[in-house]
């Protein structure tokens, strides 16, 4: 019997109830035995997904948010446990790009009977994340949004605050060094994917694969409200690749040198710039729903 573990943050916003969660697992059997372990404070995820992997856990299940996915990646990163995805936060973005069910024991069990893929990993000096980094105004945003209205409004209480911090927030003049190259711009923003799907909303990253040892990167350096309600528009309609004040990289390292700017991952603020980001090439397997995330890969996917 392989041995799979579901790591479950009851504090998640949507987090399924424990009852159903209990009920997949056990449906999984006799071919797998399930557990069930609860977080108890943000970061212990890190610590059961490595712990699960130590006591040779083939797969190991994030029940929670992109946040709790973060934390589950950053305990098997270079392990030889796989993650799965249960949805039961805010954004569960990386959920919906692979097409994870949002039924608890139809998601378990699709990912235990679907494909196995190594993914990419980036870094932001130590710490990995699956999806996305990013510097300047969305970081800004995550930092500001206070947990009870979180709690309250979901993923709307980051719009609310987008909103608020646009009005005053500025371009600063950066130092950077992109795979080893000088430059300096004006950031609004910095946005580093892995994958593709920001926030479940838009592919900002859209050309985005997670085999090809590279992130993909967008820098928008420009200044105004009539700019910035243009690059908004651009993003919506996935128009923004080439749009004025707007950058693409295809890098393996980027650091900026510059201090104080926020610093989000996978979409929970980490600190502050100097930061140095990086990939980590064919660092973690992935469950898949047969059939599902294709387009994530550049090579052939059986």
């Amino acid at each position: 019997m392989d041995r799979a573990c579901i790591i479950y943050n009851r504090f998640a916003r949507n987090a399924p109830a424990i009852d159903r969660v209990q009920a997949a697992a056990a449906a999984a059997r006799p071919r797998w035995q399930v557990d069930i372990f609860n977080t108890d404070a943000p970061g212990h995820a890190t610590q059961l997904a490595r712990d699960a992997s130590a006591a040779g856990a083939t797969a190991v299940f994030a029940c929670g948010g992109d946040g709790t996915v973060n934390e589950v990646v950053n305990g098997l990163a270079g392990s030889q446990s796989a993650l799965g995805v249960l949805r039961g936060g805010m954004g569960n973005a990386f959920a919906k790009e692979i097409g994870i069910n949002r039924r608890v024991d139809v998601a378990l069990a699709s990912q235990l009977a679907g494909a196995r893929r190594r993914f990419d990993l980036g870094k932001v000096n130590d710490r990995r994340f699956l999806l996305m980094a990013g510097v300047g105004i969305d970081a800004a945003v995550v930092r500001a949004v206070p947990e009870a209205w979180k709690r309250r409004l979901g993923s709307a209480s980051y719009v609310l605050w987008a909103v608020k911090l646009l009005l005053r927030y500025r371009p600063v003049e950066v130092a950077m060094a992109i795979d080893g190259e000088s430059i300096s711009a004006e950031l609004f923003w910095l946005l580093l994917g892995n994958t593709r799907s920001y926030g479940g909303i838009v592919n900002v990253t859209s050309e985005a694969l997670v085999d090809d040892g590279h992130l993909d990167a967008y820098l928008f350096h420009g200044r105004g409200y009539a700019w910035e309600a243009r690059t908004a528009l651009k993003l919506a309609m996935r128009r923004h690749h080439g749009g004025r004040g707007v950058s693409f990289h295809r890098l393996q390292q980027l650091t900026i040198e510059t201090p104080g700017l926020p610093v989000q991952a996978d979409g929970e603020y980490i600190g502050q710039t100097p930061v140095t980001f990086s990939v980590e090439p064919q660092a973690l397997d992935v469950l898949l729903p047969a059939d599902r995330g294709r387009e994530l890969f550049g090579s052939d996917v059986p």
